[in-house]
């Protein structure tokens, strides 16, 4: 067919040509017989192509389907496509079908380039998906702290109660012992005083210190966890070698990604603990080492009293003893386990009463591709 059978004004001529959207006729067999320059450049074909195409006009059989289903409902209607160019892009096409009477002509398609538009909306739309990320992360990490504060402060009513109780109640038999000038008394009762302030002061200086952990964790780096031990048993040497324990660290230890000054602290509270119940084991014995099922285990496993199943969900809650007794405030599980899960780690304990105690972690293990000025 001839593009003179269409009959048209030299205008019309013109502003068909000129159009800054792309303008085709079909003929009865969905043929393009008539295109603008505009419609060749979206399409990427010139009109020899579009002629040899076998579905025309796109080279894309979804579209030639859907223009099919208008032409056959005799209504103008529009749809979305992607049309994939002869040099491989892909644009995104809003495609109009308006469909004729002429004996010739069937249909007029008016097609647009909408990527950048699409490209945009996909910008917005990925954009608010992020901001709304960041603030249901924000809003989660609220009430996390919102949570933990709220227990610290539980924690500190509570646990601090027990040695006011004991100042107040000292303070009144001070008073009475001074009023009588019983010397050995007061002294007594000053010292107990004495006791519980420093209880107290004790307790504040750890919640001080598990608050901080967060807020300040230090930057993070590769380091072999071998280096972290042997900082750890330079620390606590003093402890191990007066209470004569054999330490074994196991070899080929992996290198972590984390914050030197806080996996050290970590270890050395372990190894504290461990030494503090080893009970009167004539072999005290503690083993560093990590083990490999799926992902890295670190452990710090005694041969000390152990810890009844009993007490496993309570161990690391600040200020949390097992006996009343022992010394120290309770602080150094709790301690371990804030400076773990800041690490995005897990913690948790294997033992029975008389088998000792494994204490197991997680650490993030250092891929080859971290560097260590990321924090």
């Amino acid at each position: 067919m001839e593009e003179r059978e269409i009959n048209q004004p030299a205008i019309f001529r013109y502003l068909f040509e000129s159009l800054p959207v792309g303008v085709a006729y079909l003929d009865r067999d969905c043929r393009v017989a008539l295109a603008n320059p505009a419609f060749t450049s979206i399409t990427g074909r010139e009109m020899e192509e579009i002629n040899r195409t076998e579905n025309p006009p796109f080279g894309d059989r979804e579209a030639r389907s859907r223009i099919l289903d208008i032409l056959n409902s005799a209504n103008s209607s529009s749809f979305e496509h992607i049309c994939t160019r002869p040099d491989g892009e892909r644009v995104h096409l809003r495609t109009w079908v308006h469909p004729l009477s002429s004996c010739h002509i069937v249909a007029q398609i008016i097609c647009m380039d909408i990527t950048k538009e699409e490209e945009k909306e996909a910008m917005l739309r990925s954009s608010h998906r992020t901001l709304e990320k960041l603030v249901s992360d924000r809003t989660s990490e609220l009430k996390s702290k919102n949570e933990e504060m709220e227990w610290l402060l539980y924690t500190i009513s509570h646990d601090l109660r027990a040695p006011l109780l004991t100042i107040s109640g000292f303070l009144g038999f001070l008073k009475e012992d001074m009023r009588t000038g019983d010397t050995r008394r007061i002294e007594d009762d000053l010292r107990v005083i004495e006791t519980a302030v420093n209880s107290i002061n004790a307790m504040l200086e750890d919640t001080l210190k598990i608050s901080r952990i967060g807020r300040i964790l230090g930057s993070r780096e590769r380091v072999p966890f071998a280096d972290i031990v042997n900082e750890a048993l330079t620390l606590t040497r003093e402890k191990l070698v007066s209470r004569g324990v054999e330490v074994v660290v196991d070899a080929d230890l992996p290198e972590v990604y984390a914050s030197r000054i806080r996996a050290v602290e970590v270890l050395v509270n372990l190894i504290d603990n461990s030494v503090k119940y080893m009970g009167d084991q004539r072999k005290p014995q503690i083993h560093i080492g990590c083990k490999r099922n799926g992902e890295v285990v670190f452990y710090v496993r005694d041969n000390g009293i152990g810890i009844d199943p009993k007490h496993h969900s309570n161990v690391f809650r600040l200020f949390y003893k097992i006996d009343s007794r022992s010394e120290g405030t309770g602080s150094g599980l709790a301690i371990v386990k804030k400076i773990i899960e800041t690490h995005s780690g897990r913690v948790w304990i294997e033992s029975e009463p008389g088998k000792g105690c494994t204490v197991l972690f997680t650490l993030p293990v250092a891929s080859r591709e971290k560097s260590t000025d990321q924090r």
